[in-house]
């Protein structure tokens, strides 16, 4: 009996106003750019913002941080009203503050690991193409059939669509649950998803249906093709840089962070019902489960 396979694998020119008087006044060209009531906005500051909007090559940089440089103005002016009528002492800003803030070091540390993994060489790079010929020489891609969905709120409840054959049956699960979906078509590249789950899916019988995690949510899916389409030159040396890469960073955020981590959620404290979810080997990973280390791969397991 066929049974679904469960994969759980974000311009206008600027004047700045001139001294007034006193060196007390006056803007420091090599690191202050401008003042807000007071406020200083520096250069790094504003090298900050262009992080968030990277200059397209060719394009003339000194339009684009005048640009930046009038958001930060504004928003500076928009926070100083907002603490003037005291919306800083809002619970729901203290505790996107602190989520914020939670972020922000979490990726810096994200940051320094990766800062210190060694770059692959050519003969690595070399190495990985060779030996792995499922993602360069032979690498395939799916074209498939599927449902999109959001995801369920917890493992259980992706377990539900296990005994379902179909995406017809998919459907009327969805349908009963009164879950919103969309039906459509699209493809599935094994270097997108983990190589188990590729391998899976490969060898999965004609109209077998797998679920896959989507950025929309999660997707049921069938193959309707398949096809080859090897990956070479320039993009298969990127494509094994990344991978590289990443493998080295898991492995040194393991070796660096994993006991301390483990240790620590051993000492966390739940009041009854909040608990982390039992599961079985294979099983779905909580939604929004937080980690340092890159995202594990995950293979494909049997519903039901």
């Amino acid at each position: 009996m066929k049974r679904v396979f469960l994969v759980s694998v974000a311009v206008a020119a600027l004047s700045l106003a001139g001294c007034h008087g006193g060196k007390k006044d006056a803007l420091d060209k090599g690191q202050v750019v401008a003042t807000v009531d007071g406020d200083e906005i520096t250069i790094f500051e504003l090298n900050a913002e262009l992080q968030g909007a990277p200059i397209p090559a060719g394009a003339d940089r000194k339009v684009f941080e005048q640009a930046a440089l009038q958001r930060v103005i504004e928003r500076k002016i928009l926070a100083k009203i907002a603490r003037d009528r005291g919306l800083d002492k809002n619970p729901a800003f203290l505790l996107q503050e602190r989520r914020a803030g939670e972020l922000i070091l979490a990726g810096m540390l994200r940051d320094q690991l990766a800062s210190r993994v060694a770059q692959p060489t050519d003969n690595d790079i070399q190495q990985y193409i060779a030996a792995h010929p499922e993602f360069f020489a032979q690498r395939k891609t799916f074209s498939v059939d599927q449902v999109v969905f959001p995801a369920p709120a917890s493992p259980d409840k992706l377990r539900e669509f296990g005994p379902l054959k179909t995406l017809d049956q998919i459907i009327q699960k969805l349908t009963a649950d009164g879950t919103k979906f969309q039906r459509g078509s699209g493809k599935i590249d094994t270097l997108a998803i983990p190589p188990e789950a590729a391998k899976k899916i490969a060898g999965l019988p004609a109209g077998e249906v797998f679920i896959l995690p989507a950025r929309e949510g999660v997707t049921a899916n069938v193959v309707t093709q398949v096809n080859v389409e090897p990956l070479a030159g320039d993009q298969a040396r990127a494509a094994a840089t990344n991978a590289i890469r990443a493998e080295r960073f898991a492995k040194a955020a393991d070796s660096q962070l994993g006991e301390i981590v483990k240790k620590a959620k051993a000492d966390v404290k739940y009041q009854p019902g909040y608990g982390p979810p039992k599961q079985a080997p294979g099983a779905p990973a909580a939604p929004g489960t937080p980690a340092v280390p890159a995202p594990a791969a995950a293979t494909p397991t049997t519903g039901g």
